[in-house]
């Protein structure tokens, strides 16, 4: 990596991602993607230049050029190594832990206050439990039909049962690359990961956070950009809050506040404030709220069933709201019109794709948010 330039951006994009093992490589080739498609429908050449950073694992920055003319810079945040050394992926393991978080959320309150605010999370939070239910009552009935059908030839008992179980067995495999390929494992393990922030029993993002925090103002002291936009999509929406908040405790805040704006992507911020044990979570929202505050903007979609879609993030957490205008500013966008999606089922088929749309660039009918615009015309939207 080449060293950090002193030159600043007028315009620095922190990106925060969601529960992704993915990393900084993945998001660097989505956005240089859309970058390319946003440009290439208004007949701008617009780049996005390859990574670069200090090498400490916590921030990789991209310039973005229109031509020779630099425009801004992304700053990707690092908590992707995270995400990775809580992604286990024996089934059994998921499985076994599962049990104790859906006795939580089916009988220890966990889906009554989620459906309260948002009935498409609730039910997207049990979708992984339906999915591994629907498997195993199809795995008994294969292994009885076996069973039936070994009996009418007068097969010997001990190979009928064999037959049977391996029958069984390879439905569950089946099953589980299918819930592996449609997302399902991905969401479990995501709500796994929310359930132990939530439960306070995982500290390592906490401290992940303050080493982001100063690596931030590090850097804003090195090159300091004229406006600051801090961005979290998915489950990158709490790190924000939680990050936002960090910064708010710092003695540099005073410098950072007007330069700085907030903006959530599909965000799911109660499905960890709603957690009993997340009271630091919520002392982070509150820290946020008080007087001076960050302008901040929330982007959810009623067609995106792993958000929050048009909930305030204080109500649901059940915190008081703050006086004076909204915070945040709350913004409903369609997802479905731009995909052609005419239909629930077809809905319901691209939800783990769709929920990436708002990183997107979005056009066609429909299309009522591109983030692209949001990110490169000042005055956008």
């Amino acid at each position: 990596m080449t060293a950090e330039p002193s030159l600043a951006p007028q315009r620095r994009v922190y990106f925060l991602s969601g529960f992704d093992p993915r990393g900084g490589a993945h998001y660097h080739r989505l956005f240089a993607e859309q970058l390319d498609r946003y440009g290439h429908a208004r007949g701008r050449l617009l780049q996005l230049g390859g990574r670069r950073g200090r090498g400490d694992g916590l921030l990789s920055r991209w310039p973005i050029r229109e031509g020779e003319a630099p425009r801004l810079e992304l700053a990707f945040l690092h908590w992707d190594d995270i995400a990775r050394r809580n992604w286990p992926r024996q089934p059994l393991k998921l499985i076994w832990e599962g049990l104790g978080i859906y006795r939580w959320y089916l009988f220890g309150g966990g889906f009554r206050r989620i459906v309260r605010w948002s009935p498409s999370v609730a039910l997207c939070g049990l979708y992984p439990w339906l999915f591994l239910c629907l498997a195993v009552l199809a795995a008994g009935a294969v292994a009885g039909m076996v069973e039936l059908l070994s009996s009418a030839v007068a097969m010997n008992a001990a190979v009928v049962h064999g037959l049977a179980l391996v029958g069984a067995m390879l439905l569950l495999w089946q099953a589980w690359l299918l819930a592996d390929a449609l997302g399902v494992v991905w969401l479990f393990r995501s709500i796994r990961f929310t359930h132990q922030l939530g439960n306070a029993r995982d500290q390592e993002l906490r401290q992940r956070v303050r080493q982001l925090a100063r690596r931030l103002l590090e850097l804003e002291r090195q090159a300091p950009a004229a406006e600051l936009l801090l961005v979290g999509h998915s489950s990158g929406s709490f790190v924000m809050a939680m990050l936002a908040a960090e910064l708010r405790r710092q003695p540099e805040w005073q410098q950072l506040l007007p330069r700085l704006r907030l903006l959530s992507l599909g965000q799911n911020l109660a499905n960890l404030a709603l957690h009993i044990g997340a009271g630091k979570f919520r002392e982070d929202l509150m820290e946020l709220a008080a007087e001076p505050r960050p302008a901040w903007l929330d982007i959810t979609s009623r067609d995106d069933y792993l958000c929050f879609a048009g909930v305030d993030p204080y109500r649901s957490c059940g915190l008081q709201l703050p006086e004076g205008a909204p915070f945040p500013e709350l913004r409903l966008i369609d997802l479905a019109r731009p995909r052609g999606i005419a239909g629930w089922w077809q809905l319901m088929g691209c939800q783990f794709d769709l929920h990436f749309d708002y990183l997107r660039s979005l056009s066609g009918p429909g299309a009522q948010f591109n983030w692209w615009a949001l990110l490169l015309e000042p005055d956008h939207g």
